[in-house]
């Protein structure tokens, strides 16, 4: 007979927002540069967003006067530095008159004080020492800051790790979401006092210590009746739910309305405005889509959906009058005027993919990575770790382990990572023999987008 162990809460429920910005800044405070082996982003290791970013940035900069002689650019939630580093590698290279780079200062800027520490680390960002600098703040207050100081404010996949409402509407009545956290009663401490003080009060150093708890949380969901009038935004939310379907659960995410409500106080006049990729729904099909997912877990971190309609309504209010929304792929395709796709979206349309173990997935990745490597040189040097998954068989392991050793340090950066067509194309024979076929190809780069997709959003005055 299996043992169900009986579960122990770990505090009271709370409003969703309460509880996922509580376990986030834990995650955050004991995880530091590990948090991605949880995650990748696509700009973790991968290059072309911040190309594209640092093209735009030179086109708008050139030839021009920075205010008190310095373009100034903050990025917020810095991640482990690459999206900095590539940024200022690609703004150098283009910049032979030396008429931008020299002028440029960027800020990396991040409340948790162990990925600052990752992020200075990091030898790729070090090769511009001078030209940036760190500031631990949490990037809904940033008071330390002078307002209209700022040119340029980027950030990559905060907006989903801010506060987050949870929103179920009922013909006029509303109900928001509530959490309580539980683990189970045989977790190594998780009846003990101490530990649920230590995890209440957020005491990084003591929880540091202890058995990975993070991902071992249960959570549990209950929904209350809410009056929209208290709500940040209130009218606009109240506006906007007139367009959402009865029972879907909607991310209404505050942290990012007060992330916009500081960009506008910082940005300077005449600007580049805020640039935000995020993971979420783009348009209101997408927010009304039936069983669509709203929120993710990454190795406990709690993240939500970003509401992207919503966003740029709350923009509109803020003062925003230029505000422009897409898929990020669109905005990468742009800058290379090619069309691109995500190696995991190429794997994801192998004819056998959907029928494969784990492990067999992972060594059909690591060769069509080999397969692109034929034709794909990365600027940047870099080995990619791919360590087996737990569990994997003896022979399949050791397959995995020879295959990611002979990866090129000048392939394809990592499994989030942008190719080309015309890339993949050039790599069709190996391709083929992996048992790709063409139509695959073409859908990895023309299928409909998902519901929850990565978005880019762009506020200017």
């Amino acid at each position: 007979m299996t043992h169900t162990p009986n579960l122990i809460s770990l505090g009271e429920f709370k409003p969703s927002d309460q509880w996922q910005t509580h376990v986030n800044s834990i995650f955050y405070g004991i995880k530091g540069p590990a948090i991605h082996d949880h995650f990748q982003t696509y700009v973790s290791l991968d290059h072309r967003l911040a190309h594209a970013l640092a093209e735009d940035f030179f086109k708008h900069t050139v030839g021009k006067t920075p205010p008190s002689r310095v373009w100034t650019i903050q990025e917020w939630g810095v991640g482990n530095g690459n999206l900095a580093a590539c940024f200022l590698s690609r703004l150098q290279e283009i910049d032979f008159n030396n008429q931008v780079y020299p002028f440029t200062h960027y800020i990396l800027c991040d409340e948790s004080e162990e990925i600052l520490k990752g992020t200075r680390a990091n030898p790729r960002l070090q090769q511009h020492e001078g030209r940036f600098s760190t500031v631990r703040v949490d990037a809904e207050h940033l008071d330390c800051f002078r307002p209209k100081s700022v040119t340029k404010i980027i950030s990559n996949e905060i907006w989903d790790d801010l506060a987050t409402k949870v929103l179920i509407k009922n013909d006029n009545q509303f109900y928001e979401e509530y959490l309580c956290p539980y683990l189970a009663d045989d977790f190594p401490g998780a009846n003990e006092e101490i530990f649920i003080e230590q995890f209440q009060k957020k005491d990084l150093h003591e929880l540091a210590q202890r058995p990975s708890f993070l991902d071992a949380i249960y959570w549990e969901r209950d929904f209350q009746r809410v009056d929209l009038s208290d709500w940040p935004f209130a009218e606009t939310l109240q506006k906007h739910s007139q367009s959402l379907t009865n029972e879907i659960p909607m991310p209404i995410n505050t942290g990012a309305f007060a992330a916009l409500k500081k960009a506008k106080e910082l940005l300077a006049p005449d600007s580049l405005g805020y640039t935000g990729f995020d993971y979420g729904m783009l348009e209101f099909k997408d927010l009304n889509q039936e069983g669509r997912p709203y929120f993710n877990l990454y190795g406990g971190q709690y993240t939500f959906m970003v509401n992207f309609p919503l966003l740029e309504e709350v923009g509109r209010e803020i003062g925003f009058s230029d505000i422009s929304r897409e898929y990020q792929n669109e905005f990468v395709k742009r800058s290379l005027d090619a069309e691109v796709s995500g190696v995991v979206e190429l794997v994801q349309n192998h004819p056998q993919v959907a029928n494969m173990p784990g492990w067999d997935r992972d060594i059909l990745m690591l060769r069509t990575l080999q397969a692109l490597n034929s034709v794909y040189h990365s600027p940047y040097p870099g080995k990619l770790e791919y360590p087996p998954m737990q569990g994997t068989p003896k022979k399949q392991r050791k397959q995995i382990l020879e295959l990611a050793k002979n990866i090129s340090t000048r392939g394809v950066p990592d499994t989030v990572a942008y190719v080309t067509k015309e890339e993949v194309l050039a790599a069709l024979k190996p391709l083929r023999k992996l048992g790709y076929r063409e139509k695959d190809i073409e859908a990895a780069f023309h299928s409909p987008p998902s519901p929850v997709s990565f978005i880019h959003i762009q506020f200017k005055d």
